[in-house]
């Protein structure tokens, strides 16, 4: 009798250990962090394949936009549309070269060059321009992004 008390606790001690090790598992769709980190990852590879469709669809209804690049306010999927097309337009093989992301909670912060042609195809004119980006997100969707440039790192090439 006193064999079979202790194999059940031991048993029992076991499989509770073993249990609470599975359950320290970080749920990715739970983590703000990680899921805002990635629809930031996603919108630059986006913006390097000049993916239009795709960057519009990642803007919520009444996502607030700004960029020290255009005037005024710009809303939502539409908002998106007209300043990404512009965008492409005026530098359609421009590159947007990320080396710094901060994200805490749903607010990640970029910084990144944008690099290629000014103006038109085979311009002999190149860019190098420096950006910071501050995007929040809400269920997966850029709710407000704000970006801003700095037009002492801009260099003809």
């Amino acid at each position: 009798m006193i064999f079979n008390f202790h194999s059940a606790l031991l048993a029992t001690v076991i499989l509770g250990l073993l249990s609470s090790c599975t359950n320290n598992k970080i749920d990715t769709k739970l983590d703000p962090t990680i899921a805002a980190r990635q629809v930031i990852n996603e919108h630059f590879q986006l913006l390097n394949s000049h993916d239009l469709k795709g960057l519009v669809a990642q803007y919520e209804t009444k996502a607030r936009i700004t960029t020290s690049d255009w005037d005024g306010v710009s809303f939502g999927p539409q908002g998106a549309d007209q300043l990404f097309h512009q965008l492409f337009y005026i530098s359609p093989d421009a590159k947007y070269l990320v080396d710094n992301m901060i994200a805490n909670d749903s607010t990640v912060v970029v910084e990144y060059d944008v690099v290629g042609l000014k103006e038109k195809y085979n311009s002999p004119i190149r860019y190098d321009l420096r950006y910071c980006s501050v995007y929040k997100i809400h269920n997966n969707k850029i709710s407000s992004e704000a970006t801003y440039s700095n037009s002492r790192l801009y260099h003809n090439k």
